[in-house]
């Protein structure tokens, strides 16, 4: 069975269900293929939060508690190693019902127009030389489906499942290393947690509990809450042992009823370097652009979609659907989310580095403030008023090497920034622009292992 659309999309997660609504509202024919049924097409293990403005800045209707959201956030409390410190940033978000928002993303796709493929899984890509002209998909009786499209949309989530099955030598096909992702356990607990204010999300910082990541106590209202740890995956901490040994005892949840547990990878680092090809894009986790510090991906995953059907659209109103037709893409995402990325990706690396002695510094020394925190997440910068406090801080005195490095971190910070700001906006300047990202990723990983 074959049949022809203007664009199909793998995967009706966040990232897929957007696109999709985007691009079917404007009257273009569209596949959303997914592997779940409707009742679990919104199921994902996650931390279940999302901030509020990711939704005013792409004129989404934001969730609401009741139906799509379990409770309302007045921020992020983070705290340090030792428990004795917190920074606060403040931010409204919202503790999903992660189920219900995915299938109201699905519906106001299917509602916008896109045909959807449920309990369909990806096969393999529909190749003609060097583009990408559709996919084969089967059902789960095993019957198989030729979907043609003049764009192909890889929304399938970590695996990238049609981007790592185009061929080796396609820029789009780039391999993330496994010391870039982070592994996660997570339950969803229902008890009486006491000692935490539930308008705050927690983060805690520990390198003992999650060595290169964190972990985390959400709370979602009517008793419940989301709790777990992610851990950069190259160590060789098994993150659901860590939960157990670390967590379960110390919030006291033995005797707590278990509602959901699961566990996943996050991509926690810059996007890839090259996100287009002929007839094909990739976003979201398929295209590696959850924030790299606290590992969010829902916002992102939305922007990277918003954008990508600004471009399709465009290209689709001139028939033209070729890589350098995509290319814009990568420009106004970078613009628009990219940069950043890359900036808090060389603070990631940065901070999996650090003790919980180092944290603990940084905590007691109110070296930052919850504004400034959010700055760095929000705008991927290390603000100067960190730095002018640097200067006239006393117990930095002591540790004269760990402002040494700070100072070392903004600049590659800011080069990276820039870099990725300065994307090219040829096919032709692109493998010159790669050497240049390529070296400075990699004078900061062999600063990183001169310490």
């Amino acid at each position: 069975m074959s049949m022809k659309y203007d664009v199909v999309i793998i995967g009706g997660g966040v990232a897929g269900s957007t696109v999709a609504y985007f691009i079917a509202k404007n009257g273009f024919s569209v596949a959303l293929v997914d592997l779940k049924n409707e009742d679990k097409i919104g199921h994902k293990v996650c931390g279940d939060a999302v901030g509020e403005h990711h939704f005013i800045e792409l004129g989404l209707e934001p969730p609401s508690v009741g139906n799509d959201a379990t409770s309302i956030y007045d921020g992020v409390r983070v705290v340090s190693p030792d428990e004795q410190h917190v920074i606060d940033v403040m931010g409204k978000g919202y503790s999903l019902d992660r189920e219900k928002f995915g299938r109201r993303l699905y519906r106001t796709a299917v509602n916008a127009g896109a045909e959807a493929f449920l309990e369909h899984y990806y096969v393999k890509p529909v190749l003609e030389g060097s583009w990408v002209k559709g996919v084969v998909v089967k059902d789960r009786n095993g019957h198989s489906k030729v979907l043609k499209s003049k764009v192909v949309v890889d929304a399938s989530g970590v695996p990238a499942v049609v981007r790592s099955s185009l061929p080796s030598d396609w820029w789009v096909a780039e391999k993330i290393p496994r010391e870039d992702f982070n592994i996660t356990y997570r339950e969803i607990v229902e008890g009486d947690i006491q000692g935490i204010d539930e308008k705050f999300a927690y983060i805690f910082i520990n390198t003992e509990v999650a060595p290169g990541g964190y972990w985390w106590l959400f709370p979602k209202g009517n008793g419940l809450y989301n709790i777990g740890l992610g851990l950069q995956w190259k160590h060789q901490s098994n993150p659901k042992l860590n939960y157990d040994k670390f967590i379960r005892n110390k919030l006291g949840l033995e005797s707590q009823r278990i509602v959901h547990a699961g566990g996943g990878l996050v991509p926690t680092r810059r996007p890839i370097s090259c996100m287009v090809w002929n007839g094909f894009i990739a976003i979201g986790d398929a295209a590696a652009t959850a924030n790299p510090v606290h590992g969010g991906g829902i916002g992102s995953a939305m922007i990277s979609a918003k954008i990508a059907a600004d471009v399709i659209k465009e290209a689709l109103s001139k028939n033209s659907t070729s890589i350098e037709d995509l290319w814009k893409y990568h420009v106004m995402y970078h613009k628009a989310y990219g940069a950043k990325q890359a900036s808090l990706d060389i603070l990631r690396m940065f901070m999996q580095k650090l003790n919980n002695d180092d944290y603990n510094f940084v905590f007691k020394s109110h070296l930052v403030n919850g504004e400034e925190v959010y700055d760095m997440g929000s705008r991927g910068v290390l603000s100067a008023s960190i730095f002018d406090k640097v200067r006239s801080l006393l117990t930095l005195m002591s540790r004269p090497s760990f402002l040494a490095k700070l100072y070392k971190v903004k600049q590659y910070m800011d080069k990276a920034y820039a870099l990725y700001l300065s994307y090219p906006q040829k096919t032709t300047e692109f493998l010159k622009w790669k050497e240049e990202e390529k070296k400075l990723f990699g004078e900061f990983t062999e600063w990183l292992k001169s310490w």
